[in-house]
């Protein structure tokens, strides 16, 4: 699974979490150490790909072809 993630400075998708998180606390680039995004936006926004690819079947499984070749 690969998200569509990458720092928009040099294109890492690591992040280095503060020790405290809170809502404000700021998520860095592992790689160049560029601020990304506040803990509660990097929160959100990792729940919404998760729950975007749970909804979408995985290539090659469920589907209309899938459950046609079944029958």
């Amino acid at each position: 699974m690969r998200s569509g993630f990458g720092c928009q400075s040099c294109g890492s998708p690591a992040v280095r979490l503060p020790a405290v998180l809170h809502e404000d606390a700021p998520i860095a680039c592992d790689r160049c150490g560029c601020t990304l995004m506040a803990w509660g936006a990097f929160k959100r926004r990792v729940e919404a790909e998760a729950a975007s690819e749970r909804a979408e079947p995985a290539p090659g499984r469920g589907g209309r072809a899938a459950q046609a070749g079944r029958r």
